[in-house]
Parts: C-alpha cells; structure tokens; sequence
C-alpha cells in the first residue's frame, strides 16, 4: 500500500495499462450489445414475414433464433459488467504480493500480473455477478442456449 501512496511509477504505470486493457473490453462487449440488439430489431422486424411459414416450422425457427439473441444478449451483458468491475477496480485495489501468488515454472510474477490478480480476486469476492461470468466454458453457453431453446418452443407452442 505504501507504493501506492507515494506514486510508485511502476505501479502506475502497471494501473494505466491495465485501465486501458480493461476500458477496451468493456467497448468491445459495448459493442457487441449493440450488435445483438441491431440483430433484435432486424428479427423483429421480419417477424410479418414468419407468418407464410408452416405453423411447426415457423414455432421451431422463431424459438431457435429468440433463443440464441437471448443466449448471447445474457453471455455479452453478463462479461461486459465482469469488464466493467475490473475497470473500476484498478483504481484503487492494492496490488498483491508476489508470494501470494502461484506462478508457472518459466514465468515471472510482474506488476502487471500481481496488479492484476488482485483486481481478479477483489471482483470476484464483491460482484456476484462477476462470478457467473469470469470463466464461462462454452458448453455451459450451449446448455443455457438448450434452455432458452427449450422455454421459448414451449411459449410459442402454448401460445398458438
């Protein structure tokens, strides 16, 4: 803490590269949110168009294309808040020690690293949210994509 407090250059410049790092995922995923919403409205705006299509068809291609807008509009949300938190945490978390870490044999524990591993650690134990979505494994999207698949045929089936 001392470090910080007294403008250790290292230190400052290890939070300015990863503000950095940080600021452009969180445009990144701003990004992709608006594309999924482009996506939304061109769906959206097709919608008349479904109506020609056989009744089982026209349930099975509507419930497959809401589902994977929702799969994705949850996935991208979700990292954009875990991106957003660790932005926010750089500014003020205290980087860890080097023997609080476990390093690979061949790597070094640098500022950056340590910087970084303790705006992890401090997100993960504050943010809930940032817990459900720091390592999502694809086939753990494939299962809430199956889901959503599943809720949104069921609707569509109901409300016909």
């Amino acid at each position: 803490m001392v470090d910080f407090l007294y403008g250790s250059r290292d230190s400052d410049d290890a939070r300015t590269v990863l503000l950095r790092y940080y600021s452009s995922e969180c445009m990144a995923h701003g990004a992709y949110l608006i594309s999924i919403a482009v996506g939304l409205l061109g769906f959206i705006g097709a919608l008349p168009h479904f109506w020609s299509i056989a009744t089982f068809d026209r349930v099975v291609l509507l419930g497959l294309i809401s589902s994977i807008l929702a799969t994705l509009a949850i996935h991208v949300l979700g990292r954009a808040f875990f991106w957003g938190y660790l932005a926010f945490s750089v500014l003020f978390v205290v980087s860890k020690k080097e023997s609080e870490i476990r390093v690979e044999e061949g790597t070094a524990a640098t500022s950056l690293i340590l910087l970084h591993r303790a705006c992890f650690d401090y997100v993960l134990r504050k943010h809930w949210i940032a817990k459900a979505f720091d390592r999502v494994r694809m086939w753990e999207i494939g299962l809430w994509l199956v889901l959503i698949i599943g809720f949104s045929l069921g609707w569509l089936v109901l409300s016909l």
